[in-house]
């Protein structure tokens, strides 16, 4: 692919001081199988850290790096660094977001690129995801609602099944409703919701990426806060 070319889809990652983990999601785009025309955007939430040369030591132009001068509010998950990734560095019609101590399976982007294309009346399609434990990197019993329903506007309204490293998006959709709020700290949840409000998303029923995580045991999970967010909602439960 001709690197000045755009390409069908930007990647955004946001970063703060985490370039030793960064390697891997970058490795893990570079991975991708039978799908080449990306760029990936990886800005620096005002990182003090050396991941600009971690980027550039792949030696990709399709990789870019830019680090904010000003670090997004506390709690607010990166939100000013994906704004910029999305409104400043983005040239496809197309964004996915990959954090960066996550990555992607080898199919994410041939599959999620196929599906968005091939039914472009859904502005935002999503997978689900493999867990791993951060320090062991053993598969665990993850998130139980991430991804485990069907598309509906009711269940998300309940609760966000939605993980940001399996959701592919127009742009013009994010055009349209406005991008991260830094004054939300659910700002994933937050702005499903105003794509939501006004286009219904397609599910890819596949487990396309992987999330690192360090939580409770999963039925620990499960039997304290997940009845109450079924029961009541995600925001309810968390006031």
């Amino acid at each position: 692919m001709n690197c000045m070319a755009v390409p069908r889809v930007s990647i955004i990652t946001s970063t703060y001081n985490r370039s030793d983990v960064l390697r891997r999601a970058i490795r893990s785009v570079l991975a991708q199988r039978d799908f080449s025309d990306w760029e990936m955007c990886v800005v620096g939430d005002c990182t003090p850290d050396d991941s600009e040369a971690v980027v550039a030591s792949f030696g990709d132009p399709r990789l870019r790096f830019y680090n904010l001068s000003e670090k997004s509010p506390p709690r607010a998950h990166g939100a000013m660094a994906k704004n910029h990734g999305v409104f400043k560095m983005a040239r496809a019609p197309y964004i996915a977001y990959l954090d960066d101590d996550d990555e992607y399976h080898p199919d994410f982007l041939r599959v999620m690129m196929a599906a968005a294309e091939q039914h472009p009346q859904y502005p935002l399609v999503y997978c689900r995801a493999v867990y791993r434990d951060a320090d062991s990197g053993k598969r665990i019993w993850g998130n139980p609602f991430h991804g485990a329903l069907k598309w509906s506007r009711e269940n998300l309204m309940r609760y966000n099944f939605l993980v940001s490293n399996g959701v592919v998006h127009t742009r013009a959709i994010i055009d349209q409703v406005g991008g991260w709020n830094p004054d939300d700290f659910f700002d994933d949840y937050d702005l499903w919701k105003r794509m939501a409000a006004e286009h219904d998303f397609l599910f890819v029923n596949q487990a396309l990426c992987v999330v690192y995580t360090k939580a409770d045991p999963f039925f620990k999970r499960l039997f304290t806060k997940g009845w109450k967010i079924l029961r009541y909602g995600r925001r309810l439960q968390d006031q």
